[in-house]
């Protein structure tokens, strides 16, 4: 399984557990924000990738409630970096995705 395919993976799950859970995203390439509060999955998902890494903020009712922050090019199943406490439950299916393809990877 190539890294990105991997990376793709985890991103897809942050960004479908987060809409579910009535999030909207705002996509930071760290120059600009490629997207801003948005509720569609691959337009989201489009907005991503450009660069070495993006931060996702996420919003609930208006407000910024939390980020995480992704890093491309390394194992692929790291590629979640650093986030906010504050989302931490939203992250378990992502971050368990994450230990399965690593657990895969390094059988």
């Amino acid at each position: 399984m190539e890294v990105q395919e991997i990376e793709r993976q985890i991103a897809r799950r942050i960004i479908d557990d987060a809409l579910a859970a009535g999030f909207a995203i705002d996509v930071y390439d760290g120059g600009d924000f490629a997207i801003e509060k948005s509720t569609d999955a691959d337009a989201i998902f489009s907005a991503m990738f450009s660069t070495d890494d993006d931060r996702l903020y996420m919003h609930k009712d208006g407000k910024q409630v939390g980020s995480v922050w992704l890093i491309y090019g390394e194992s692929g199943w790291d590629v979640i970096t650093d986030y906010s406490m504050s989302i931490d439950d939203l992250l378990q299916g992502a971050l368990k995705l994450s230990e399965e393809l690593e657990g895969k990877l390094n059988g």
